[in-house]
């Protein structure tokens, strides 16, 4: 795997399609684009109207009581549907050890971002604990416990939005990740913005401890050990957005995403194009979506978020 290149340019890009490789643009600097992604942007009007809701949920393979958010927040989903958004975040504390040798518990769940977002918004040690679209909960913490979750999400609810996001993302043969995304302003704003898009796979059947009671799907193991678990929304990658040439690990972004640049006026349309190096084998590209969220730079909440199936 190599470093992720991605570019903002879909216009120059559906001009010079066959030959786009790599593109100069103003205050950006040279980037690379897979030539085989889809530039052309035909997305209709936005309908969103309303702030979605986004729950990072910092879980752990050996952490029993975290079953009991995971299942919080199925429920909750049941009721809001798509808009709740929910990314499972496993950080690398004692509760993701990976314990090679012993046919059980031997995936490493643990990436390099997960680790800075724990450490970036301070979360305790113990798990589970919850982000609410970044917004303190008692400040200076962020962090909400799994049994806040069925007041704390309804009553956000229905906020008006200043952003809406439409995105659309396919996987091409040699399981390079593509993805167009378009930001319309609904309203004015003022301040700084940023756009995040992770790469999120769903429904990975592996091993978790699930303490008694914690989750009605997972009873009756005598050492509290389910091989049969399925873990949901789970965070793989993080993108970059138009030009940002990524450091770190391979498939590595910045966990704060990319500047929204320009004017922000109600009626501005902001659009991006990105890709990735192939992806692993183990993924499921059957089971892989973007979720690509906005966020105020100065107070770090989510304002808008959108989750959208890959095609593979």
């Amino acid at each position: 795997m190599t470093t992720l290149k991605n570019i903002f340019s879909f216009s120059l890009c559906a001009l010079l399609l066959v030959t786009c490789d790599k593109v100069d643009l103003p205050n950006i600097g040279t980037v690379t684009v897979n030539e085989s992604c889809d530039t052309i942007f035909s997305f209709s009007a936005a309908t969103q109207t309303h702030r979605n809701i986004l729950v990072e949920d910092f879980t752990g393979h050996l952490c029993g009581n975290c079953p009991e958010a995971a299942h919080e927040l199925d429920q909750l989903h049941d009721i809001y549907g798509d808009t709740l958004i929910v990314i499972s975040i496993h950080p690398n504390t004692s509760f993701n050890e990976v314990q090679t040798g012993t046919g059980k518990y031997e995936t490493n769940w643990k990436i390099e971002e997960a680790e800075q977002i724990f450490d970036a918004f301070n979360m305790p040690s113990s798990l589970p604990r919850l982000m609410i679209n970044r917004e303190e909960s008692s400040p200076p913490f962020y962090f909400f416990n799994s049994n806040q979750l069925s007041t704390a999400v309804p009553s956000r609810m229905g906020q008006p939005a200043d952003f809406a996001i439409k995105c659309s993302g396919n996987v091409l043969a040699d399981r390079t990740v593509c993805a167009k995304i378009e930001i319309e302003l609904l309203n004015n704003v003022v301040g700084s913005f940023q756009i995040v898009s992770c790469l999120v796979e769903d429904s990975i059947t592996d091993y978790q401890t699930v303490y008694p009671g914690k989750h009605p799907d997972y009873t009756g193991a005598t050492d509290d050990t389910y091989s049969n678990y399925v873990h949901r929304h789970v965070l793989r990658d993080i993108f970059g957005h138009y030009g940002v040439n990524e450091g770190g690990a391979a498939l590595s972004g910045s966990i704060w995403g990319d500047a929204i640049t320009g004017s922000t006026n109600a009626g501005d349309i902001k659009q991006y194009v990105i890709s990735s190096s192939p992806m692993p084998a183990l993924w499921d590209e059957n089971h892989l979506y973007i979720v690509s969220y906005v966020f105020d730079d100065a107070t770090k909440a989510v304002l808008q978020v959108i989750e959208t199936k890959i095609t593979p």
